[in-house]
């Protein structure tokens, strides 16, 4: 029988390894974090500068279309789709 016992273990090196791996992940979560922030700050703003420029539209020109700025499209109350639609097929 073989009777010597030989302890493998990751040693130094493992731990430096993951402790190395944990670092990067950490860093990489926080970018992470910093770049969605901005993004949703930036995402506000343009959607706050759209809502004041249909504002300032409507208060210049009322009745006039507003046409589509920025790839959102104007408000509607959908009575002018219903009407075009004729009665409710389903019900």
């Amino acid at each position: 029988m073989n009777t010597t016992s030989v302890a493998v273990t990751a040693g130094m090196g493992g731990f430096l390894v993951l402790f190395g791996l944990m670092i990067v992940v950490w860093l990489l979560g926080r970018d992470m974090t910093r770049r969605l922030r901005r993004m949703r700050l930036a995402e506000e703003r343009r959607v706050e500068a759209v809502l004041r420029e249909r504002a300032a539209a409507r208060d210049r020109k009322p009745g006039a279309a507003q046409k589509v700025e920025h790839g959102v499209r104007p408000e509607r109350d959908g009575q002018d789709e219903r009407e075009q639609e004729g009665p409710d097929p389903v019900g």
